[in-house]
């Protein structure tokens, strides 16, 4: 019955939105046009629309009555956006008349952050210098903008540490965004020995936090760090020269690494300071945040600490990739073909950017190529992105940022730069909470985090920082029936309070580095809790966990889910794991039931006191070495025990107990399954309700073939590194 009335409660929030937004009645909406044809002279109608959207918003300011719809039509084509379009307290509408920005019928309008750049300004490379650093036989095929010259703003060298796209132009071609230069181009360097950590110990005895002169008490501050390259994984290139010899020359001109050095949760860019070639080692220029080297193998690392050459000229060498030569204030590429249409992300704001404006709906539009985010929500309320599409976006797709009640809804965000959507707002210190109330409900968000690797999920809900966690204020936020897959790291992460996250479909992620959940989350006892996980399929992550408390686990409500990982063998690969958190000061109980958990190498690793408030109870682990896990905390340890510490029964199972086709996803249970005889308590879990769903904004579902849905994706890009203090 509490399940029954809090689903409800949700559907009839998003049914009501619905109703609001568009069921207007007998009101006339006002309606203007823009078009790229158009002029800002014209009166904007559909003969004669206007050419931005900013004249288009004046003219929604203007209108002769605010108490009736309005609705800016955008026709066909991109639009060049150079400043953030901004929408304030004065652009709104009511809940009775919205102010609605849509693309007209099923046309394609596009809200671009980038701008062509003119044949002309694209040349071949004649200086003799500059030739010298490309390979003998790309040398006609190189190419060169000067950045100056169409007065770039982001052209300036990256700052000496990093770990996002460091702040410089974006190239796109064709609509792609082109890679930078790498070395090697697929895969990693690894450090041979770490000769000085400069962030961490330097003795394996002494706390890998700290940094110890010889024989000191007190800290030494951080330093750069130094290390031993492998010669034989730096190679040599086509023109048989070392390739350290070579970046060393360009050392002065800028040289970044870029690497996870000391734990695949942490990745910065750094720049070189100096490459000697005699004794085979790296100078870096700034200290890394803890040191590099393996943090559990100090002084000297582990030998596998993954790292790669970015954006130097030197390694232009694949059709597409591109280098900013900071010096001389040029970009160089390799076109990817001829005749093809090059483009510059140069704008470091949000394309659409709405403040403390209300019952504003964004429908249908595309939004694509910036450096920034795309959309920027801050205060207000009931506002409503519908049916959009979002890519090639550097930061976030959207961010959401206080208000109330806004709704992210049946869009597709995909080659996303950082992440999906950011939620927050809402307020933790009243009594009771103040929810901020914001949807994200059947979007479908993938290929993110492809600049920023760690920490960027498709939905942020609470989470601030990176390893060892963070936190911001995100209250009473519903994800659901969302479809997320591929990325190199997070699913989800989530902090704060009463949120609910069900129905969502995820898939394919920790691609590239692990310790991570398709369901996250490291936040203390004080400032989260009372969160929802109903009805999720967590399926083919075979680096990753499942549904995943890092530190603490308040009152959490975990029922219905499905975790399907495929764990590599001899992997983590846990499907529900609850960790001990600060349980020493605050014992924590468990609600944790009719769950299951398939093919994955650990399923369910309880973490708790031992009393009646916990409800562990109907769960099943299926194929999975070790299924169950049973862990009390008894005066402030950790103490193994067995399956007394749950409230009922949990089952363990080497075959499939009577669901139709797991091979195929279907969980449908037969009528005849030995699971509902062994366990009579376990309820069906509604498993055709689970991810998207066609509407008025979403027209179609795509296949499984198209996304690949029982494909494992394994990344080249694997780091293949444990994460020691786990099991």
């Amino acid at each position: 019955m509490i399940l029954s009335l809090t689903c409800s409660r949700y559907v009839a929030l998003l049914t009501l939105s619905v109703t609001t937004f568009f069921g207007i009645g007998p009101l006339l909406a006002q309606d203007f046009f823009v078009s790229p044809d158009g002029r800002d002279t014209n009166p904007g109608t559909q003969n004669a629309p206007f050419a931005t959207l900013t004249r288009a918003r004046d003219a929604v300011r203007e209108r002769a009555s605010q108490q009736k719809p309005a609705t800016v039509y955008l026709r066909a084509g991109t639009y060049y956006v150079s400043k953030t379009i901004d929408l304030t307290k004065q652009d709104g509408g009511t809940e009775a008349a919205p102010v609605v920005y849509r693309a007209f019928g099923e046309e394609k309008a596009i809200l671009c952050g980038s701008s062509p750049v003119p044949p002309s300004s694209v040349q071949p490379v004649s200086d003799p210098a500059t030739l010298d650093r490309i390979l003998p036989d790309l040398r006609p095929k190189i190419r060169f903008i000067d950045l100056k010259a169409l007065k770039i703003s982001h052209r300036n060298a990256y700052p000496d540490l990093f770990n996002d796209e460091g702040g410089i132009v974006s190239l796109f071609i064709d609509g792609k965004r082109m890679p930078l230069s790498r070395y090697p181009n697929k895969g990693y360097m690894t450090i041979k020995k770490v000769i000085v950590n400069g962030g961490g110990q330097e003795s394996k005895n002494e706390d890998w936090r700290n940094f110890y002169a010889d024989g000191a008490k007190a800290p030494r501050p951080p330093r750069p760090g130094v290390f031993e390259y492998r010669r034989a994984t730096n190679g040599r290139d086509t023109t048989g020269a070392d390739r350290p010899a070579r970046w060393m020359r360009q050392v002065s001109r800028g040289v970044w690494l870029k690497g996870y050095w000391r734990i695949p949760w942490q990745n910065e860019a750094v720049r070189v300071a100096a490459i000697d070639t005699a004794a085979h080692t790296v100078t870096l220029a700034a200290p890394v945040p803890g040191g590099i080297g393996n943090k559990y193998t100090r002084p000297e690392g582990n030998g596998k600490e993954p790292y790669w050459l970015m954006n130097l000229l030197e390694e232009v060498d694949l059709p597409g990739e591109w280098a900013v030569d900071f010096s001389d204030q040029k970009l160089y590429f390799y076109p990817p073909a001829q005749d093809t249409q090059v483009r510059l992300a140069d704008l470091s704001e949000p394309l659409l950017r709405l403040t403390d404006v209300s019952n504003v709906v964004i429908q249908g539009i595309t939004f694509e190529e910036n450096l920034a985010d795309a959309i920027v929500i801050n205060g207000g309320a009931n506002n409503r992105i519908a049916g959009c599409t979002i890519h090639n976006i550097n930061q976030y797709a959207i961010r959401l940022d206080g208000g109330s009640n806004h709704i992210v809804q049946s869009s597709d965000l995909f080659d996303l730069g950082a992440g999906g959507v950011w939620l927050g707002g809402g307020d933790e210190t009243t009594t009771p909470r103040v929810a901020a109330g914001h949807q994200v409900v059947n979007n479908h968000i993938h290929h993110f985090s492809q600049i920023t690797r760690i920490y960027a999920p498709a939905v942020n809900a609470g989470f601030t920082g990176g390893g060892g966690g963070g936190h911001h204020p995100a209250v009473g936020m519903y994800v659901a029936h969302n479809l997320i897959h591929d990325t190199p790291h997070a699913g989800v992460l989530f902090g704060s309070w009463d949120s609910r996250f069900e129905y969502n479909e995820i898939f394919r992620m920790c691609l590239v580095s692990d310790d991570m959940g398709g369901f996250y989350s490291y936040d203390q006892y004080e400032r989260m809790g009372n969160h929802t996980f109903a009805y999720n399929f967590i399926h083919n992550s075979t680096e990753g966990d499942g549904i995943y408390f890092d530190h603490d686990h308040r009152d959490m409500h975990i029922f219905g889910n499905i975790l399907y990982l495929n764990s590599s063998p001899n992997k983590r690969g846990t499907g529900y794991l609850y960790k001990r958190g600060s349980q020493d000061k605050h014992p924590q109980t468990i609600d944790c039931y009719n769950n299951v958990a398939i093919n994955c190498n650990y399923g369910f690793q309880f973490v708790t006191v031992r009393g009646p408030g916990n409800h562990i109870e109907n769960n099943v682990a299926i194929q999975s070495k070790k299924p169950f896990s049973y862990v009390e905390m008894l005066n402030g340890k950790e103490v193994k025990t067995d399956e007394s510490l749950a409230s009922g029964k949990n089952i363990a199972y080497e075959t499939n107990p009577g669901f139709a086709d797991l091979n195929r996803f279907d969980f449908s249970l037969k009528p005849d399954a030995q699971l509902l005889k062994d366990l009579p308590g376990f309820k069906p879990i509604p498993f055709d309700k689970i991810g998207l769903y066609v509407d008025e904004y979403r027209k179609k579902l795509p296949s499984s073939a198209e996304i690949g849905r029982f494909g494992q994706g394994e990344s080249a890009d694997l780091l293949g590194q444990d994460i020691l203090d786990r099991n």
